[in-house]
């Protein structure tokens, strides 16, 4: 069987309940009226079962704990979108030789870690992850490390950036998260707010009624 024949993506319409559905779990809808958004649905077999078998080889060995699955958040560029789709995720290094997914869509809207392609369009995935058991990690890491020292092949299933409230979640093994959605937007060039102050600018609309400013002088957020 082809590798073709194992993946298929499916465009969600804006009217349908998944659309908003994705879009309100992922706060994308804050984006809602500054940003252009597609929304797809990933299907891939072979990654979903090896995900599905790693779950419960996970849920087997944290028993009443469970495999911890969540949903959270890949920023990527455009040109790395295929393979991720098709393969599944890359890793890096920052709190470990491992895959990182953000809590908050928001933290990978950024173009640090969604870069912008040509046209200006962004990309964050959606992923199942599987966190199970998790510890503060470092740059050094190349697996988790183990929950005790008495039983070195007991290790950890992820790690974090901080223990109390978690921004980060890295991940060592590849079968330990599925993509199961790309979201794809486009911030309007013609406004030079950061994410974090379209966030708020749109926080404060929902709780004034009004039309606030830009916090830049001279333009305007509402004229995204």
């Amino acid at each position: 069987m082809g590798e073709n024949e194992y993946f298929q993506e499916f465009l969600l319409e804006p009217s349908s309940a998944e659309y908003h559905t994705v879009q309100k779990v992922s706060t994308f809808h804050i984006y809602l009226f500054i940003c252009t958004i597609f929304i797809v649905r990933l299907q891939n077999t072979h990654l979903r079962r090896v995900y599905e078998m790693q779950k419960k080889n996970i849920s087997e060995k944290n028993q009443q704990d469970g495999a911890g699955e969540k949903l959270l958040y890949h920023g990527t560029s455009q040109e790395t979108c295929t393979a991720i789709k098709t393969k599944g995720f890359n890793r890096t290094t920052a709190f470990g030789h491992g895959t990182y997914f953000a809590v908050n869509a928001s933290y990978n809207a950024n173009a640090t870690y969604s870069r912008p392609a040509a046209d200006g369009t962004q990309a964050v995935f959606v992923a199942r992850v599987l966190t199970g058991m998790y510890t503060v990690g470092h740059s050094a890491m190349r697996v988790p490390p183990p929950r005790s020292s008495q039983q070195p092949h007991d290790c950890y299933d992820s790690v974090v950036d901080r223990i109390d409230n978690p921004s980060t979640f890295v991940v060592f093994h590849d079968n330990q998260a599925y993509p199961d959605y790309l979201i794809t937007f486009n911030l309007p060039p013609t406004c030079d707010c950061t994410v974090d102050e379209r966030l708020r600018w749109l926080l404060s609309l929902g709780e004034t009624g009004s039309q606030p400013p830009c916090l830049h002088i001279g333009v305007s957020c509402c004229d995204c």
